[in-house]
């Protein structure tokens, strides 16, 4: 069921991928010495959304896509397709980034949990990116508590899953956060997630892309 799953979020942005992107078309496209740079930009760009829209709102339905739509992010059809696969048939909203063709999506469910899912994307630029934007938080005065980090293989590719234990200054309640990215630096599907722990990180097993196990 998870290769599927996995099968189907690979071929439900294959189209997208060939239109416009001002983030991934430069990071594909762009010479040697400007790749780095572009790659960069790609991941800031996909670790602030995750941070602002998932971390920050800690999951708040409303919250979040109210966020997003004041961002600017266009509606995703949640009921087939890759928003379908993402929310894994539970209730929730599916949103695309702006100006990125469908290649970013940011799903939150009723359970509070939220996904950030990029196409073509750096996996060890996004990966400390990830890192880098958690670690601001850690410095604003949240806990943050490295929980696992593990390397899994994955749709033909081998991954690097990193999990943290995350709690906003003030906050009552710990949540997982985690990153499932790939270990080169070749465009491939990256995933960042957040969940309040006891309805994600504490249940018997989770799936190293993100999802729920099955």
């Amino acid at each position: 069921m998870r290769r599927r799953l996995w099968s189907l979020l690979l071929s439900s942005c294959v189209g997208a991928a060939q239109a416009q992107n001002p983030f991934f078309e430069a990071a594909r496209d762009a010479a040697p010495a400007s790749a780095p740079a572009a790659s960069t930009a790609a991941a800031t760009a996909i670790a602030r959304a995750f941070a602002d829209g998932c971390v920050a709102h800690e999951g708040e339905p409303m919250k979040t896509v109210d966020w997003a739509i004041n961002q600017g992010y266009d509606w995703v059809d949640a009921h087939s397709g890759a928003g379908a696969a993402l929310l894994q048939g539970q209730p929730g909203t599916v949103l695309a980034m702006p100006r990125s063709a469908g290649q970013v999506l940011l799903a939150i469910d009723l359970e509070r949990r939220c996904t950030v899912w990029a196409d073509r994307a750096d996996g060890p630029a996004l990966r400390a990116e990830f890192v880098r934007v958690m670690n601001l938080l850690a410095s604003k005065g949240g806990r943050l508590q490295p929980l696992q980090e593990r390397t899994v293989e994955r749709g033909s590719a081998w991954r690097m899953q990193l999990q943290m234990r995350y709690r906003r200054a003030g906050g009552a309640q710990d949540f997982g956060v985690g990153a499932v990215t790939t270990l080169t630096a070749q465009p491939a599907a990256q995933v960042l997630h957040a969940a309040p722990i006891a309805s994600r990180l504490d249940a018997p097993a989770t799936d190293p892309m993100g999802l729920p196990a099955r």
